[in-house]
């Protein structure tokens, strides 16, 4: 990861020729709490991190130092995003959303300066995007169907905005940022609401590579079907607490513990488990849909009402439920799938979470999309008007 002082353009012998130097690879500015773009290129990526606090972000020590030190950090660190904001040296900024205040059942002075802070965060982003030449590009990772209203001059100055839960209508994303006195109908038909719509692009909370590992083979499993979790008010989830007690009298080996597991008992379950239950909770992205593919389990979802980058195909690298139908003899059935299908959705599913869907993958998908628009568009050098030549007649005297 570079820092805001040590980072100099690479060179390479190609760039001494310009006759068959390639163009350079483009600078990346990436704003956030935690570094997506960055580590995928951390050799053309300048990472300014946006969490201001006192103490280290890196160890987290809190009250490291003297009162007079720790001013000084944060003098540092906030004068060097400005200055790396005004060089502008960087050709892409990406940076995520503000999102909604979440300060529900806080003081009103408390709410003010949440709302202060999102409103500095998005001046500080706008202004590093300033101008023609740099490319911005939004992420979205909030629960929400919609973007929220506090993003809206995020939608409208951005080149792509990358939206998580992003409606399988996106004009149902939209219906919260539209322009004043336009509905979701009159918008297919507006020219700007369709420049907006065009910016949209569907994202995923994803997962660590790290996290991928070796799957047990389905014949050595020790469960059928394993599902941890609460219902919430979630309908889906509550239907899922008298079924799964009768598909355990079946005959099934049913796992599904009702406290909470540690992070090493959660993992080796999945691990053990030919399918694993994966239901949306307030959105329908989650961690866990990578996570069960990833530790080597074929992931059961619920109905998925989302555009997503490259979905999980039902009968190849999982299954759907569709809660209109009868889940128990729908479960029953696909537990009946044999070992060698088992076998091969798991890998083909750790083959979609490798390709699409780990933190990695995500970030090259993100700059892709933003450097398949083409060079940002430059204002051309206006021309000095062409003369009118008027071919003189026989006999035209012209004035002296």
């Amino acid at each position: 990861m570079e820092t805001l002082n040590d980072r100099s353009r690479p060179t390479s012998k190609a760039s001494e020729a310009p006759s068959e130097a390639r163009p350079d690879p483009p600078r990346i500015l990436e704003f956030g709490l935690m570094p997506l773009v960055t580590n995928a290129f951390p050799e053309r990526t300048t990472f300014l991190d946006t969490r201001l606090r006192w103490a280290d972000v890196r160890t987290r020590a809190p009250r490291s130092g003297s009162l007079a030190a720790r001013v000084l950090r944060l003098a540092r660190r906030v004068a060097g995003i400005g200055h790396a904001c005004l060089v502008q040296d960087y050709d892409i900024v990406v940076a995520r959303c503000v999102g909604p205040v979440n300060s529900a059942g806080r003081a009103m002075p408390v709410h003010a300066a949440l709302s202060l802070l999102g409103l500095a965060f998005r001046g500080l982003v706008l202004f590093a995007a300033r101008g023609p030449r740099v490319r911005l590009a939004i992420l979205d990772v909030t629960d929400h169907l919609t973007i929220h209203p506090r993003d809206r001059s995020f939608l409208r100055r951005c080149d792509l905005f990358f939206k998580r839960e992003l409606a399988a209508n996106p004009w149902n994303t939209l219906e919260t940022v539209l322009p004043r006195g336009a509905c979701a109908g009159h918008a297919r038909q507006d020219p700007a609401c369709l420049a907006l719509r065009a910016k949209l692009r569907p994202f995923a909370l994803g997962i660590e590579a790290a996290a991928l590992k070796p799957p047990v083979p389905a014949s050595a499993r020790r469960y059928d079907l394993f599902y941890a979790g609460s219902a919430q008010g979630i309908a889906f989830r509550e239907t899922l607490a008298g079924i799964l007690p009768r598909l355990a009298t079946r005959g099934w080996r049913v796992h599904a513990p009702t406290h909470r597991l540690s992070r090493e008992a959660f993992a080796d379950a999945i691990a053990r488990s030919r399918f694993c239950l994966s239901p949306g909770g307030v959105g329908w992205d989650c961690y866990r849909h990578y996570e069960v593919a990833a530790l080597g389990s074929v992931p059961i979802f619920d109905t998925r009402p989302l555009t997503g980058i490259e979905p999980f195909l039902h009968g190849r690298e999982g299954f759907y439920l569709d809660p209109q139908e009868d889940l128990e003899r729908a479960l029953d059935s696909l537990l009946r799938t044999d070992d060698a299908a088992v076998d091969r959705m798991t890998a083909a599913a750790q083959a979609l979470v490798t390709r699409v869907y780990t933190f990695d993958a995500l970030a090259r998908y993100v700059i892709a999309e933003t450097l398949a628009l083409g060079p940002a568009p430059r204002p051309a050098p206006s021309a000095p008007p062409e003369e009118a030549l008027i071919p003189a007649e026989a006999g035209h005297r012209h004035p002296s």
